[in-house]
């Protein structure tokens, strides 16, 4: 079994995506740079010019974005909910109002990355970079014009390190039915380096079939490339940043369609979706050495610190398992028993508080609705559902608002 060469990293939703600085934490009463060493166990990062007298930094949550992509086939654009913490309040197509004009179709991921939010829009070929607090478009990056048609089609997700975005495209990836009824691809996808101050392209990297999430920490890059489930060509790839090259790429025949990714000191976190038919979507554990174990099945997850919330919500299922995993113990518990009818996407917040997007019922044909509003619930640490608000069509992913506050002693 072939070796990963790990270094040391926290989990994907690694609170250096707060700040586009160098990163700071709170020790002993003072603001601390963050070393590889100490990035292993900090919880509360702080801009370096932050008060130092009589005052700490809190990590609060102000409110969570909603990307909904609409529907192609209905010719619905994307669209962006807000839900604000402060009033308990949804707001519609908030990016719409703000900006006058839609995203466009099949708005996929986004994240907050300091004071500005990146929305990848696959069907548009383009990541807008949006202010979090007025919404206002800063930058439409158009991918196919920055990396070229070949490479810049059909981005798929985002993540972010050291005042950079990485941007998975499916680029050259191409999938195809053949006489015997089989789905085959050809061709490589690409990931985007790009600087978060002029939006340039830094870095391009080949990775492999259909990549979808990626993971950074340190000066590691691990990318899922799900091979679009023809389960011939699954892998992961393992890009070095500071040798700007992709140094391993790791293959398991258990893992046959990687789709998301988190990182932690012990290894690999894999939410690989199956086959969609024999083999169930589930979550697998890598360890530095490659062996992989396979942990429970989910079709969604989330993580957060040491935790992992994961939905199991399989076509066809008449019951759903909402469960929270602790990566340190091994331990599974249902963090809820009030489900909603067709999850699509889940995060959670500072507080520990889980919020899942779903599809609603059409009640004419007792499916999910993919042309109408989707809705959100929010669940505290206990798994109560506390809250509810409608969303836009198709919700793709929730991204929380997250910053800093200080406060008094």
């Amino acid at each position: 079994m072939k070796k990963i060469v790990l270094t040391l990293f926290a989990t994907i939703i690694t609170l250096s995506a707060m700040a586009q600085t160098d990163m700071w934490y709170w020790k002993n009463g003072k603001a601390v740079k963050v070393s590889a060493v100490d990035s292993i166990t900090f919880t509360t990062p702080v801009e370096p010019d932050s008060p130092s007298g009589g005052t700490y930094p809190v990590l609060v949550s102000r409110g969570a974005f909603v990307v909904c992509g609409g529907n192609m086939s209905n010719n619905i654009g994307g669209s962006l909910t807000y839900y604000d913490y402060t009033t308990k309040t949804a707001s519609q197509k908030v990016f719409q109002a703000a900006n006058g004009r839609g995203l466009g179709l099949t708005a996929i991921d986004a994240l907050v990355y300091g004071t500005k939010m990146y929305i990848v829009v696959a069907g548009e070929n383009t990541v807008e970079v949006v202010d979090t607090k007025t919404l206002k478009s800063i930058k439409q990056i158009k991918m196919t014009e920055l990396m070229g048609v070949d490479k810049g089609v059909h981005p798929r997700h985002i993540t972010c390190a050291d005042g950079m975005i990485y941007v998975s495209t499916y680029g050259a990836s191409k999938s195809a039915i053949g006489a015997d009824n089989l789905l085959t691809t050809s061709g490589n996808g690409y990931v985007a380096a790009i600087d978060t101050l002029n939006f340039g392209l830094k870095d391009t990297y080949e990775v492999g079939s259909f990549p979808e999430g990626l993971a950074a920490y340190g000066s590691r890059l691990y990318v899922c490339n799900s091979d679009y489930a023809a389960c011939t060509k699954a892998s992961i790839s393992i890009i070095d940043l500071e040798q700007k090259k992709v140094v391993d790429t790791y293959t398991n025949e258990n893992i046959v369609n990687p789709t998301k990714i988190g990182v932690a000191s012990s290894g690999l976190y894999v939410l690989d979706m199956g086959n969609y038919s024999d083999k169930p979507s589930a979550v697998w554990y890598i360890n530095d050495y490659g062996n992989c174990v396979k942990l429970f099945d989910a079709t969604l997850v989330a993580f957060c610190d040491r935790f992992i919330y994961a939905v199991n919500a399989p076509y066809g299922a008449e019951k759903y398992d909402y469960m929270q995993y602790n990566i340190t113990t091994d331990g599974t518990v249902r963090f809820t028993q009030d489900g909603v009818f067709s999850p699509n996407a889940i995060a959670v917040d500072a507080n520990g508080h889980v919020f899942v997007a779903s599809y609603r019922k059409n009640e004419d044909t007792g499916y999910a609705n993919y042309s109408g509003n989707g809705y959100v619930v929010e669940y505290d640490q206990t798994g109560a559902k506390v809250g509810e608000f409608d969303c836009g069509v198709g919700p793709n992913a929730i991204v929380i608002n997250t910053g800093i506050e200080y406060r008094s002693y």
